[in-house]
C-alpha cells in the first residue's frame, strides 16, 4: 500500500469513527404534566454507590448540587441537614431511596418541594486495549415531596477515552471532569 492510500484510509477512519463511538446522550424522562415552577428548594438524598470506588457517591452528590446551584434551578438544602432529618425519619445511611411517607414528612421538615435521589453506577477505570480510561455513570430522579411522583429521571454514562486518545494517546479526561460532563448532560435533558 502506498503512503497516499494509507493517508486517505486514515482520514476516512477518523471521519467515520466518531459516528460509532460514544454517540448516545443521556436517556431521560420528564413527566408529561410536570410544571416545575413551584419548586423553589430541593434536597439531594445521599446517592447509592454501586461501584467499588469508596466515596464515589459523595463526589457525584457534590457535583449534582453544584450544577443545580450553578444553573440557578433551585436552592439546595445543606447535606448535613438532609442527612440528619432522614436519619431521624428512620432512613439508614446505606439507603438511597425514601418511602412516600418519609418523603412527605421530611419534605415538610426541610421545607422543600422535591428530592433528588439516585445512584452512582460506575466511577472507575475501564480498559480499552492496553490502556485504561476513566468511566462515570449515574442515574438521577427528581421526585415531588408530596405526591411522590417522578417528575424527571435520567441515566447516563461517559467514558474518558476519546477517538484521538485511542488512536494517538492524547485527550484523556479525568474522572472529575467526566463527572461534571455527565451531570451537565443529564440536567440538559431537564432544562436544555
Amino acid at each position: 500500500m502506498n503512503s497516499i492510500s494509507w493517508i486517505k484510509q486514515t482520514i476516512l477512519l477518523l471521519a467515520v469513527l466518531p459516528i460509532f463511538y460514544n454517540c448516545s446522550g443521556p436517556m431521560s424522562y420528564i413527566h408529561p404534566t410536570a410544571d416545575l415552577t413551584y419548586i423553589k428548594t430541593i434536597a439531594i438524598v445521599p446517592l447509592k454507590n454501586l461501584t467499588q470506588e469508596r466515596g464515589a457517591e459523595g463526589k457525584v452528590r457534590n457535583v449534582v448540587a453544584a450544577e443545580v446551584l450553578r444553573r440557578g434551578l433551585f436552592d439546595v438544602v445543606e447535606f448535613g441537614e438532609v442527612d440528619k432529618v432522614l436519619r431521624e425519619e428512620g432512613v439508614k445511611e446505606t439507603e438511597s431511596v425514601i418511602s412516600k411517607s418519609v418523603a412527605e414528612r421530611a419534605g415538610k421538615r426541610l421545607n422543600i418541594q422535591a428530592f433528588i435521589v439516585g445512584a452512582v453506577e460506575e466511577y472507575g477505570m475501564s480498559k480499552i486495549g492496553s490502556n485504561s480510561y476513566p468511566e462515570v455513570a449515574a442515574s438521577l430522579k427528581l421526585i415531588d415531596a408530596k405526591s411522590y411522583k417522578i417528575l424527571w429521571e435520567a441515566t447516563h454514562s461517559v467514558k474518558g477515552a476519546t477517538i484521538l486518545d485511542q488512536l494517538f494517546g492524547i485527550g484523556k479526561k479525568s474522572r472529575s471532569e467526566l463527572c461534571r460532563e455527565l451531570v451537565e448532560e443529564m440536567f440538559d435533558t431537564l432544562f436544555g
